[in-house]
């Protein structure tokens, strides 16, 4: 089970917090809300952690990304972390023959 501090449990949406106790290999989308406009270096910082990168919006300070729920909340110690909202959790059906 993956523990999470409490100050840093404050910026994370409470549905991903409960994917990630339940099943860490999970792929979610999630919006991450910056402390400052997403610079170069912090879309290298979050990409480092596997994660894909569908959109930034500069001026919003967000960044919705697609990965693991377990590497998205390995983002939560990163400084310009604000807040990590869930989006849509992605669920792979097979194909019906």
């Amino acid at each position: 089970m993956l523990e999470i501090s409490e100050d840093l449990k404050a910026k994370l949406d409470y549905r991903i917090f409960e994917i990630v106790q339940n099943s860490p290999a999970t792929e979610i989308r999630a919006i991450i809300i910056t402390s400052l406009p997403p610079s170069s270096d912090v879309i290298n910082e979050i990409q480092k952690e596997s994660l894909k990168i569908e959109r930034v919006f500069n001026i919003m300070n967000v960044v919705k990304v697609r990965g693991k729920a377990k590497a998205i909340v390995s983002l939560l110690d990163k400084s310009f972390v604000k807040y990590i909202m869930l989006e849509e959790v992605i669920v792979n059906t097979p194909q019906l023959i």
